[in-house]
């Protein structure tokens, strides 16, 4: 899995931004609190590995697809590996949003606060020429 198309799947929604569209972080952050919300099953305030499966195997991707099950694992692995910054075997909701803030910024081409339509179509054109020319080093 690349470092672009596991970014990329983090901030889906807002990479599926229409062109006059933009995600502000706050905006961002809300998403990411219903799905954190929606992903802890067992509702004890932090994401194992199995509740984050779950989750990216129910994702759905471009034309409505879903993850398949290789993908979904790959990405549910390299989010636990990001995300888990005390590596205690569990995602915190504050260790979530750091690495969301972390994808944001680096959509944010232009550092205002928001990822505008053209940011979100460079982010994906940029995953999946990622994806094509195969890993990367994982920063």
């Amino acid at each position: 899995m690349t470092r672009a198309l596991f970014l990329a799947t983090l901030m889906l929604p807002a990479l599926a931004l229409p062109a006059t569209a933009q995600e502000t972080r706050k905006s961002a952050e809300t998403k990411l609190d219903g799905e954190f919300a929606a992903s802890d099953t067992n509702h004890d305030g932090f994401l194992s590995y199995a509740e984050v499966l779950t989750r990216m195997s129910a994702m759905k991707v471009a034309g409505g697809k879903k993850l398949d099950p290789a993908q979904a694992k790959k990405i549910a692995t390299l989010f636990m590996a990001r995300a888990d910054t005390n590596k205690d075997g569990k995602v915190s909701e504050a260790e979530s949003q750091a690495l969301m803030n972390q994808v944001f910024k680096r959509y944010d081409l232009n550092h205002d606060g928001r990822v505008d339509g053209q940011e979100a179509a460079a982010a994906r054109a940029a995953a999946k020429a990622a994806g094509k020319s195969g890993p990367t080093d994982g920063r």
